[in-house]
């Protein structure tokens, strides 16, 4: 009995061990934010992340903020999932004051408050935030 025991005990822990070293997190952290546009707008809508969200992600990858960056439509042609890659998790911590004036500076460069601010205001009539969600990434070995 007590063989049986000490053999299912072994047992357990070696498969729980293999478990383990099959799969592993790689580094960093996705964002993942998805998004509902209203029916016939979703060329409109493209039209404005490409003037400030795809703006924003293009200077946060040259800080070095995030790694990665991508849009992808659904097949329903209405839902839109944006993702920017960070490399690590305290890539997503809050911005020092240094990497808020540059890229404040930058995007300046691109585009200006105002038309940043009014270019917004529109989306709120044309798109629905679902989610924004935090997802990594499995390495199966």
């Amino acid at each position: 009995m007590r063989f049986l025991l000490i053999s299912a005990l072994m047992l357990s822990i070696t498969t729980f061990a293999q478990e383990e070293n099959s799969r592993e997190f790689a580094d960093g952290v996705i964002e993942l934010t998805t998004v509902k546009v209203k029916t016939n707008f979703l060329q409109d809508y493209l039209d404005g992340i490409e003037q400030t969200w795809v703006a924003a992600a293009k200077i946060q990858q040259e800080m070095g903020i995030i790694s990665n960056y991508n849009v992808y439509i659904g097949n329903d042609g209405s839902t839109v999932y944006l993702t920017q890659t960070y490399p690590s998790w305290a890539n997503k911590a809050p911005w020092t004051d240094e990497q808020t004036a540059e890229f404040q500076k930058k995007f300046n460069e691109v585009m200006s408050d105002e038309d940043n601010t009014e270019m917004s205001k529109g989306y709120e009539d044309i798109r629905e935030i679902v989610s924004v969600e935090l997802i990594g990434r499995l390495i199966f070995n």
